[in-house]
Order: C-alpha cells, then sequence, then structure tokens
C-alpha cells in the first residue's frame, strides 16, 4: 500500500481527516440529543427529528466532500484528469447545497427547543420570526447556489464565464447566517434571564447557551479563508487553492450540529429544577419557566430525582410532580 503524505501539493489528506472527525462527532452529539430527549419524555418529537434530518444533510454533505477527495481533490488540477476535474466540481455543486441545508435545520432545531421554553407571547413572535427568516435564508441559499451558472452544467462554477460572483454571493450568506446565529443566542439568553434561579446557575446556563457562538467564529474563519483562496495565488486552482476553507466548512457544519446538544447535556438537566424541561402540559411539551395558570406534570428525571419503583412483575412505576402554577398573561 502506498503511503500517503500530506505535502503543500497534497492536501487531501487534511481534507478528508477533518471531514470524517467532523462528522463523527456531529454524529455522537445527535445521538446523545436524541437519547436525552426520548429518555426524558418517552417518545420521537419534532427536535429529535429536526437534529435527524440536519444530520442526514450532513452525512450526504460529507459523502460527497469525500468522492471529491478520492478523485484528487487537494492536489493541483493540472494533475487530474478531465473526468476527475468534473466530479470534483459535481461533488463541490451537491456538497454546498447539502452544508445549506444542514446549517439550516439545526438552527430549526435550536428555534424548536426555545418555543418549547417559554409561553412567553412576545418571545414566541420573535422566534416565529426566526424560524421563517432561517426559511427564507435556505430557500434563497439552496436556490443561488443551485443555478449559480448558466445551464446545463451549473456546477462549473470555477471553470464557466457565465456565473454570478460566488465571492459576493458567499459574504451575503455568511453574514447572515452570522447575524442569525447571534440572534438566536439573544433569544435563548433573553428567556433565560427573567427566571427566578440562584445566579450561578443562571451563568452557568447562559454560558452554555451562548456557546453557540462558536458557530460564528467558526463562519467567520471560513469566509476569511474563503476569501483568501479566492483572491490567492492559487486561486485559479479550484482542486488544490481551496482546500483551507474546504476545511473549515466541515468544522462550521460539525459545531452547528454539536452544539445543538448542549442545552441537553446532562448537568443542564441537574440544574434546571425550575422545570424547564421535561414539562408536559395537555400531552405537548411546554416550559414553566413562566407559568401559565395551569397544572402542569413535571417528569422527575434530574440526577436528584428517586429511582423509579417497581412492583411484582417487573412493571416500572414513573414518578411525576404537579404543579400548578398562578400568574399574569405577559405580553
Amino acid at each position: 500500500m502506498d503511503q500517503v503524505v500530506i505535502s503543500p501539493t497534497n492536501r487531501s489528506p487534511v481534507i478528508d481527516i477533518a471531514n470524517w472527525l467532523c462528522l463523527v462527532m456531529a454524529a455522537l452529539a445527535v445521538v446523545t440529543h436524541a437519547g436525552i430527549k426520548i429518555y426524558g419524555s418517552k417518545s420521537l418529537d419534532l427536535e429529535t427529528i429536526l437534529v435527524s434530518v440536519a444530520l442526514v444533510f450532513a452525512i450526504g454533505q460529507s459523502a460527497a466532500v469525500s468522492v471529491q477527495t478520492a478523485n484528487g481533490y487537494g492536489t493541483p488540477q493540472n494533475d487530474l484528469t478531465d473526468s476527475q476535474r468534473d466530479t470534483i466540481l459535481k461533488g463541490n455543486y451537491a456538497a454546498t447545497i447539502l452544508f445549506f441545508c444542514s446549517i439550516a435545520f439545526s438552527k430549526f432545531v435550536i428555534s424548536t427547543f426555545i418555543s418549547s421554553l417559554t409561553p412567553k407571547k412576545v418571545h414566541r413572535r420573535i422566534n416565529q420570526g426566526f424560524f421563517a427568516f432561517t426559511g427564507l435564508w435556505l430557500l434563497t441559499a439552496v436556490l443561488v447556489s443551485a443555478f449559480r451558472c448558466a445551464p446545463p452544467d451549473p456546477w462549473r462554477n470555477i471553470t464557466s464565464l457565465k456565473c454570478i460572483d460566488y465571492l459576493a454571493w458567499w459574504y451575503g450568506v455568511t453574514v447572515l447566517n452570522i447575524v442569525s446565529e447571534v440572534a438566536l443566542v439573544g433569544l435563548e439568553i433573553g428567556v433565560i434571564m427573567p427566571l427566578q434561579m440562584a445566579r450561578q446557575r443562571k451563568a452557568f446556563i447562559t454560558s452554555l447557551f451562548a456557546l453557540r457562538l462558536i458557530v460564528t467564529v467558526a463562519a467567520a474563519v471560513q469566509l476569511y479563508f474563503y476569501h483568501k483562496d479566492h483572491t490567492g495565488e492559487l486561486s485559479g486552482d479550484f482542486s488544490l487553492g481551496y482546500w483551507r476553507s474546504a476545511v473549515c466548512t466541515q468544522v462550521v457544519q460539525c459545531l452547528a450540529i454539536f452544539t445543538t446538544s448542549l442545552p441537553y447535556a446532562k448537568t443542564i438537566m441537574d440544574n434546571l429544577d425550575s422545570g424547564l424541561m421535561g414539562v408536559k402540559l395537555g400531552g405537548e411539551t411546554k416550559g414553566s419557566g413562566y407559568g401559565s395558570g395551569r397544572t402542569y406534570e413535571l417528569l422527575d428525571i434530574s440526577r436528584s430525582a428517586k429511582p423509579s419503583s417497581r412492583v411484582d412483575g417487573g412493571s416500572v412505576i414513573r414518578t411525576t410532580k404537579t404543579y400548578t402554577v398562578e400568574t399574569h398573561d405577559v405580553k
């Protein structure tokens, strides 16, 4: 077997390592997210479905990148055959569209989580607006990416002269992505801040939500390297010249999915004794941080919960606590 050497003219192994490492991390985060949700609610809810869809898109995107590297992506384009160059361009075309889908669905996951936290109308309206904005962002990103160049070969964004200014387009879509991520974190913190809990707990939970901002940092770094690759001395080499931005893309996608599991970390569940999670109202998951003048059933799923009681025959009796909360409707 020939030994693969990383060199200035062979960056394929770097792209491959980043690609699969990031995918494994994202998959572990989704398994953690889904496992905690299913354990707590004993059902498959919308959040679990959305994060699973985000992972499916990420798997497809990583597969497309893997096809690219198998055909020489990360090596000089002059060393490749016409078939390999065409395959790399097609892989980039598919990977870009799937990347936007994965990022958008990770945002949908957080938005759905926020919706379950608070019955406050102003928060719900802002969240609905954010959900709609993300959907519009996704639709625009996919359509422009799909028709970036004139048919019949829209994937030839490097070799075709009938294409949009892709650098300007990437600036626009990335800036909107960063702005929406900051708004998302701001909304999460806005929901948490009015809650009555110890300062240390509130600071801890807020800091975990704020970790989502690492996605914005990664996106900014991705944009920086894409600009350098697009304007650098190797900008004419679509295979070797864009390896750094390719690695950054995989990191952004991984972090976008990985951070969706942070609100369900075991430490958060141990600290949310105020009832932010695991609260059921009429068969639907609701937040109890503000209350709504109704009776809530809080599933005891934190570490402080008592073990489930067993009766003869192996049946399990799940303990619940019932609270009646009276508050004024806040607009």
